[in-house]
């Protein structure tokens, strides 16, 4: 889809932006297996699914400073299922075993940390279009996995009230998850979707431990909408996260770590 004389998006599970044939940005999931040549490939953040494009053959290959994390198979595991252990079947997000390189300069493409989703997820400004990577979601997204992936998630939440004044500044804006609208409106409106929804967990996982001990695990497999082991992996990252800041009383108990107001 053409948003601009100059700036291509194809479509995809991240979509993928591309610059005038010559900067390509999460260049990743199926994607990736795409025969574009391009001199510049960047990265939004260290998920597998946004970084299997690294591993063309670009002159540039750009991957933020604070994910470096993901330049080994062991980081990528220990900052996504927050640990790491030896291969097994529930390590579904390994899409590539290779090590990546970092080092990026454009005077073409603005670079701007909006970290949370990771500590150092970039959104990207190009000829006048917002990429915004996994900075939010497409609703559908959100509404079938109940709870939105965050490694800090009030880190993202700021994240998110930033990208409102951002937003403002550009033509088009672009998501890796998630419906591509030429209507910028509809986009604003998503985001202001994705805050809203962020803003209702808070209070659910708050009335969920209103006078009721719970652990991270049970707190995730209640609000989950996919509930296979990695996915309950995956969102007790975001969960703990929300735990950890709201609830008043934090203890160990036989169950594990429990939470409660």
């Amino acid at each position: 889809m053409k948003l601009t004389k100059t700036v291509e998006v194809i479509p995809g599970s991240p979509n993928t932006l591309i610059y005038d044939n010559r900067v390509v940005i999460d260049l990743g999931g199926k994607n990736s297996n795409l025969d574009i040549n391009a001199e510049v490939q960047l990265a939004t953040h260290g998920h597998s699914d946004h970084i299997a494009g690294l591993l063309k053959k670009a002159k540039v290959k750009y991957l933020p400073k604070e994910d470096y994390w993901a330049l080994t198979l062991m980081g990528r595991r220990s900052m996504i299922y927050g640990f790491s252990s030896r291969d097994n079947q529930y390590f579904t997000f390994d899409f590539i075993k290779e090590d990546l390189k970092d080092d990026f300069t454009d005077t073409e493409v603005e670079k701007i940390k909006l970290p949370g989703h990771t500590p150092g997820h970039t959104i990207y400004i190009i000829d006048n279009v917002l990429y915004a990577g996994d900075a939010f979601f497409g609703q559908k997204v959100l509404e079938n996995f109940g709870i939105p992936f965050y490694t800090d998630f009030w880190e993202s939440l700021n994240s998110l009230y930033k990208l409102k004044e951002l937003i403002k500044g550009v033509d088009y804006v672009v998501i890796a998850h998630g419906p591509i609208y030429t209507n910028k409106k509809k986009m604003e409106e998503l985001l202001d979707f994705n805050i809203s929804f962020n803003e209702k967990l808070i209070q659910k996982v708050k009335d969920m431990i209103t006078g009721n001990e719970m652990t991270a695990e049970e707190v995730t497999y209640k609000l989950s909408g996919n509930k296979d082991v990695a996915n309950i992996l995956l969102n007790s990252i975001t969960i703990k996260s929300i735990l950890f800041q709201v609830a008043k009383n934090i203890r160990v108990t036989e169950k594990g770590i429990t939470f409660s107001l």
